[in-house]
């Protein structure tokens, strides 16, 4: 337990190489952050680096990756701070950042997730992320994601959520919507349990604000769709963990009604999607195997998500954007 309003969460993953930039600009915040790395089973020799260079970071090394929600949850569970900064090892963000993301959050106790500004960074005058969105084909995007950055979002606005690359959370947020601790779906292992804990916290009346004084770069890419790959390998998991997680994102929190009334939307996505994976990469399709094991515990989960929602599901549909309007 630390003092600090603020605790920072890093999930690692052989990402040592970004480390010491991502480490070192938390150090220019200021007071009253207590930054957690929590490492999972790297063999980088990521720990190691960490106790030596930055003896003040409180580590918490698993033997194996245990994936993001369940390392990001473990994180949490070990602080009592108010506000929770999950960020990847791959954001370093600027002067402020934190203070601006603490800043948008006090305006509404209602405010439960808070948005940055995300820059390429290896490209800082193009956009990564603007907030989190959902279209009608429920394929989550990061709006304006490769736009030129010509100050168009640089007003502070509601979004549907934000991306776990770098969100503020409202730790009565997080409790509100998992009252068994698990704030991300920890059956996600990695992909899209942002967006799941999005639509969770806006069933509940929660509100997500993009604070755009808040600006990190961001190295993009590691294999979470299927024909933007990144860094990824063919045989990355992440195509699969994709396909598997969004569909168990709407089972999760969707209401019937509306899928079925964006059916044709979805299937015209979808069907050529398939299609595409079949034959480029076979394996992805292993996350349909996937959903069917997981189909039990997500039908479960929908039924603590859906009896506890306190927002009518016509409010959260005005958010998914028809897929013309989005890039």
């Amino acid at each position: 337990m630390s003092d600090a309003p603020v605790a920072v969460v890093v999930v690692n993953w052989n990402h040592r190489r970004f480390l010491g930039e991502c480490l070192e600009a938390l150090r220019t915040q200021g007071q009253g952050l207590q930054v957690i790395v929590v490492d999972n089973g790297s063999t980088d020799g990521s720990p190691e680096w960490i106790a030596d260079h930055y003896p003040e970071v409180r580590l918490l090394a698993f033997p194996d990756n245990r994936g993001f929600s369940r390392a990001f949850n473990a994180a949490v569970h070990r602080t009592d701070a108010p506000w929770v900064l999950s960020l990847n090892p791959d954001v370093t963000v600027r002067p402020g950042f934190v203070a601006a993301l603490v800043h948008a959050a006090a305006r509404d106790a209602r405010i439960g997730i808070v948005a940055p500004k995300l820059l390429w960074a290896n490209n800082p005058t193009l956009l990564d992320s603007t907030g989190l969105f959902i279209d009608r084909r429920r394929r989550p995007y990061d709006r304006g994601q490769g736009e030129m950055d010509r100050g168009q979002y640089d007003a502070q606005t509601d979004v549907f959520g934000a991306s776990g690359a770098a969100a503020l959370y409202r730790r009565a947020m997080l409790e509100d919507v998992a009252p068994e601790g698990e704030y991300l779906d920890e059956d996600f292992f990695a992909y899209y349990e942002d967006a799941d804990l999005s639509w969770r916290a806006r069933l509940r009346g929660w509100r997500c604000v993009y604070a755009p004084e808040a600006v990190a770069t961001h190295v993009r890419g590691w294999g979470d769709t299927l024909r933007k790959r990144g860094h990824a390998a063919k045989e990355s998991r992440g195509p699969r963990l994709a396909l598997r997680n969004r569909y168990l994102m709407t089972l999760k929190n969707d209401a019937w009604r509306y899928v079925m009334a964006d059916l044709p939307w979805i299937l015209a996505a979808e069907l050529p999607r398939l299609l595409y994976a079949a034959l480029t990469v076979p394996g992805a399709l292993l996350g349909l195997f996937d959903l069917a094991r997981a189909w039990p515990a997500a039908l479960r989960k929908r039924r603590a998500v859906r009896s506890r929602r306190t927002i009518d599901d016509a409010l959260i549909r005005r958010w998914f954007v028809a897929p013309a309007n989005v890039q």
